[in-house]
């Protein structure tokens, strides 16, 4: 099948709608784990995850993408070149029941000539009743730099005995900065020793002044009705605009169940669900108006997420887990937070 560009859009806007979730799900895994298989060196599982007529483009990664797949290759030898990249589909949207386009993120670790980070375009096609990737292409924004890593020798909250770095304790707000760079955000307030956001048209999130690679986060949070938010890690890039301050990066969602629309209607976007990627399992949520307790634990390519004592999702990564600080969003809506501390694993 083929369609010109226009013919594309004219099919984009005329049907405008979402894959269901069952195939969204597929569409995700095939990318996850064509990323995988390029990290690792894997020709044929990457095989499986792409049409044979499959084509990267952009920002020099489709030759590096190539070169490290051909047998016998010197990236993919002794001589391999560490070069990792993560990358997340976003947005999908329906061209015909067996062609879906889609946009997300993308951060390289280790590109020869320095790092790149930014917008990622799909096609994935349906082929004999299994999703394939048949076009990626990477643009790079050079407004949308990658993370710039702290080290953790210098940070700026050391940890404790224990190993347990303190990021909010019901007072001091000193270890958050706007995500994206600035002062504290006035969108913000400590009350009852609870860190909450107060509600606002251009959200402004929550960046930790150090970063982190492997780690176990543990924190305790409150949903207002109809509230959303989410903590977010394994980042792209950051973003600080007119909309508000915020990261693209992996989520772990928060929200009122019950009464946020996308949570009413999408399971990938519940509390302690991987947002938009991975629908949580047997979540039980406390009242509203009641503290739920939630973690997050990074060991390499290993995730976990808890909540309230229930390990509700684990995946494996299609890379390491790339250095960046973690993010608490600001969806416009009250949300409550208190006793947020974290370690590293690493």
């Amino acid at each position: 099948m083929k369609l010109s560009f226009a013919g594309l859009l004219m099919a984009v806007a005329a049907r405008c709608a979402e894959p269901g979730a069952a195939d969204q799900t597929a569409m995700q895994d095939a990318l996850r784990r064509y990323m995988q298989a390029v990290n690792d060196c894997d020709a044929k599982a990457a095989g499986a995850a792409i049409t044979k007529d499959f084509s990267p483009s952009g920002v020099g990664m489709g030759v590096a993408f190539n070169a490290r797949l051909r047998p016998g290759a010197a990236v993919c030898g002794p001589d391999r070149v560490a070069l990792e990249m993560t990358a997340q589909a976003r947005v999908l949207r329906s061209v015909t029941d067996d062609v879906t386009i889609a946009d997300g993120f993308f951060r390289t670790m280790g590109l020869p000539g320095g790092d790149k980070s930014g917008r990622l375009y799909l096609t994935f096609v349906r082929r004999d009743g299994k999703w394939q990737v048949m076009g990626l292409k990477f643009h790079a924004l050079p407004s949308e730099a990658p993370i710039v890593v702290v080290v953790p020798a210098a940070a700026h909250d050391p940890a404790g005995a224990d190993g347990w770095v303190t990021l909010f304790d019901g007072g001091s707000t000193a270890a958050f900065i706007e995500a994206g760079g600035g002062a504290f955000p006035p969108t913000w307030k400590v009350e009852g020793g609870v860190l909450k956001s107060i509600p606002a048209k251009q959200g402004r999130g929550l960046q930790t002044r150090d970063t982190y690679q492997s780690f176990e986060l543990r924190f305790e949070w409150m949903a207002t009705a109809k509230g959303n938010s989410g903590i977010k890690y394994h980042l792209f890039y950051l973003l600080n605009g007119p909309q508000g301050s915020d990261a693209a990066g992996y989520e772990y969602q928060l929200a009122d169940d019950a009464g946020d629309p996308g949570a009413v209607k999408y399971p990938v976007e519940r509390s302690g669900g991987l947002y938009n990627q991975l629908a949580p399992v047997g979540a039980v949520l406390k009242p509203l108006g009641e503290f739920n307790q939630s973690a997050i634990v990074v060991r390499g390519r290993h995730t976990e997420h808890w909540l309230n004592g229930v390990k509700v999702l684990d995946y494996e990564a299609e890379s390491g887990p790339p250095e960046g600080p973690l993010v608490i969003q600001h969806h416009t809506t009250e949300m409550g937070f208190k006793n947020i501390r974290v370690r590293r694993l690493n």
